[in-house]
This record gives C-alpha cells, sequence and structure tokens, in this order.
C-alpha cells in the first residue's frame, strides 16, 4: 500500500474533535480498527476517516495499517502519551464544569 503524503505540520484554526482523540486511542488499545469501532459505537469507515484527519492534522502517520490490524508508528506512540493526559483534562474539566 502506498503511503500517504503529509504536509508540513500546519495546524488547522479548529482544535481537533475530542471524537479525533478517543478514536486514537480506541485504534491504539485494540490495534484494530473493527474492535476500536465497536468499543465506540462507530462503523469502522466512520473510526478509519477520524484517524486520517488526525494524522493529517499533525502532518505525520500514526499508525501502519497492516493486513490484520494495525500498530503503532513511533510518532504514534509519542502521540499515545500526549493523547491520554489531553483527553483526561478533557473530562476533568467537563466534571469540574458541572
Amino acid at each position: 500500500m502506498a503511503t500517504a503524503e503529509y504536509a508540513p505540520a500546519v495546524l488547522r484554526t479548529r482544535p481537533v474533535a475530542t471524537g479525533h482523540w478517543r478514536a486514537f486511542l480506541a485504534v491504539a488499545r485494540h490495534l484494530n480498527f473493527r474492535a476500536a469501532a465497536d468499543e465506540l459505537a462507530l462503523t469502522q469507515s466512520a473510526v478509519s476517516r477520524q484517524i486520517q484527519a488526525l494524522e493529517e492534522e499533525v502532518g505525520v502517520p500514526l499508525l501502519v495499517r497492516l493486513p490484520r490490524g494495525v500498530r503503532l508508528t513511533q510518532a504514534g506512540e509519542s502521540f499515545l502519551e500526549d493523547a491520554r493526559a489531553i483527553l483526561a483534562r478533557t473530562q476533568q474539566a467537563a466534571v469540574r464544569a458541572r
């Protein structure tokens, strides 16, 4: 499969939706789009689109697509730590706001 070309990391003016973070974390946890989609109650293609949008946003591939599942790239492993922290902080903020 051909590797997608990524533009230099120029962030959009709108922040990435929390759904993109959740999709990435689910795929990283399961290393499988179908299992991640089942966990999130989404279609596999919806999860795939969210991951593609996130990869375009950060400007690097986060996953290597394999015939059966995926694996994290080195950038994906690094990104995973920050993604967990970001989503946790977002959830904490929502709880405090209530």
